[in-house]
């Protein structure tokens, strides 16, 4: 007997499949999808929390022709949006200034000051100067851009605080 005859036509093994992947690429899908996720919902929360201040820059950027008391009514405005309104709706002069500086960071005091000098003093007087309308645009202006939305709780928890005594 030829031992040749004996032998078996080779037998390859069947195919092995793709799928199921492993534990671990399971694993990185998910961290990546839910990584896609967190920024998605990060991103949309960042454009909610600036839309009423680009609303607000906006406003006061177009008009040109804007008085004080407009200025402060757009300003009352915004941050009724992120502060409690006991706190906002009743002030008016050095009250309102001072919160207005409250809310800035302290590396821009200086300069809101400088703009805004005595405008919330003298907004009711008759013989008020372009000049002063246009600085008291650019400091609303200005306070809108660095106040706007509040940087930390801080800000918040203490007109909070402060609206409780």
């Amino acid at each position: 007997m030829d031992p040749l005859a004996q032998l078996q036509d080779i037998q390859l093994p069947e195919k092995i499949h793709n799928y199921p992947f492993a534990l671990g690429w399971w694993i990185i899908a998910v961290i990546c999808i839910a990584l896609v996720i967190f920024i998605i919902f990060k991103i949309i929360n960042y454009k909610k929390a600036r839309q009423v201040q680009q609303q607000a820059i906006t406003q006061i950027s177009s008009n040109s022709s804007m008085d004080i008391a407009d200025c402060v009514a757009v300003l009352k405005w915004a941050a009724l949006q992120y502060f409690p309104r006991e706190r906002i709706a009743n002030l008016y002069g050095d009250k309102l200034q001072a919160f207005l500086l409250d809310t800035l960071p302290e590396s821009t005091h200086e300069k809101f000051k400088t703009l805004s000098n005595d405008s919330l003093k003298t907004m009711y007087q008759k013989d008020l100067s372009e000049s002063d309308n246009i600085s008291f645009q650019q400091a609303s202006a200005y306070w809108l851009k660095h106040a706007l939305p509040p940087k930390s709780n801080r800000v918040v928890n203490q007109t909070l605080t402060e609206s409780k005594l």
